[in-house]
């Protein structure tokens, strides 16, 4: 009996040794291998600073805006990064990018402010300086570029920052300036397209449904040659001089315009109150630039006029 007892007495110990062992090795693989604190993705704190920056906007607005997302404010960004400006290196306006981008479905404003700290030492960090926040690009466009972010016009809102360093001397710079750029979208989406602004071969069309509050009064294509380059950073740009022009409600003649051949068609629809728009135009562009086919359509509710659609073309140099 006595070596039974024994037996018994060393397979208990065998067991709480094993178990023992298992412990530690799931405790170690628990500390190596086990889950662990992840850092923060840059992409929420992004979106809150962006939700942030339009709430402070709207405390100042006498309409809200809503944040949409783009992709010619991304784009706009590396350029600017390159050279601050309103205009591209080939002297095009951002509406030209807009169209490219994002289709030129709504009517768009580009705003661009920034602040400057001139003369900076060379090797001075410019995270010293704090992030490019969009709160602070509101703030800014609050007191420069006021009625553009204020128009109420405009129901979206896209935003980007950067922050961009530029160099002063020849050879061997000893200082620079450092400039926090902020970009704004301002959209007008009023529309439901049911065929999209397209301009193909010659000819532009388009088909949707505008809100019941912006009657579509007129149709125009305005024309704006390359730019210059400037020395100067520009923060405002051009869409050009007027180039064609049709009335669409009422119908009338346009001054000093070209008036396009095709179908133009507005009228309200009366199940929802919208207004049926439909436009198969005759539009030949002969000259090296770009042109933007605009709708402008009448605030009945505020008695104002609102560009609820641009689309930029450009015809290259041959």
């Amino acid at each position: 009996m006595s070596w039974l007892v024994r037996s018994s007495s060393a397979l208990k110990a065998a067991v709480i040794l094993l178990a023992g062992i298992v412990v530690c090795l799931a405790a170690m693989y628990y500390l190596h291998c086990g889950p662990r604190d992840q850092p923060a993705d840059p992409r929420v704190a992004e979106l809150q600073d962006k939700l942030d920056a339009v709430k402070r906007l709207n405390e100042a607005r006498t309409q809200p805006v809503e944040l949409i997302e783009l992709d010619a404010p991304k784009w706009r960004v590396k350029q600017i990064e390159r050279r601050v400006d309103a205009y591209d290196r080939e002297g095009r306006h951002p509406v030209y990018w807009y169209s490219k981008l994002d289709g030129g479905l709504y009517g768009v404003e580009e705003v661009i402010v920034w602040t400057v700290r001139n003369y900076l030492p060379v090797d001075y960090p410019p995270e010293a300086l704090g992030k490019a926040s969009f709160v602070e690009g509101v703030e800014a466009a609050l007191s420069k570029r006021r009625d553009a972010i204020m128009n109420t016009c405009y129901n979206y809102v896209d935003m980007e920052a950067t922050v961009v360093e530029e160099y002063v001397g020849d050879l061997k710079p000893k200082y620079k300036n450092v400039w926090k750029v902020y970009i704004f979208y301002m959209v007008a989406k009023w529309v439901d397209w049911v065929g999209l602004p397209t301009y193909v071969d010659g000819r532009f069309t388009a088909e949707g449904y505008a809100d019941p509050a912006m009657r579509p009064a007129a149709f125009v294509v305005r024309y704006a040659p390359y730019e210059r380059r400037s020395l100067s950073p520009r923060a405002t740009y051009s869409l050009g001089a007027v180039y064609f022009c049709k009335y669409l409600d009422p119908h009338a003649p346009c001054k000093d315009a070209f008036e396009p051949e095709g179908t133009f068609i507005v009228r309200k629809v009366l199940d929802d109150g919208r207004w049926y728009i439909e436009i198969d135009a005759s539009a030949p562009l002969n000259k090296t630039g770009l042109y933007t086919f605009e709708i402008i359509a009448e605030d009945l509710f505020q008695g104002r006029r609102c560009s609820i659609m641009h689309h930029t073309v450009e015809v290259p140099p041959r």
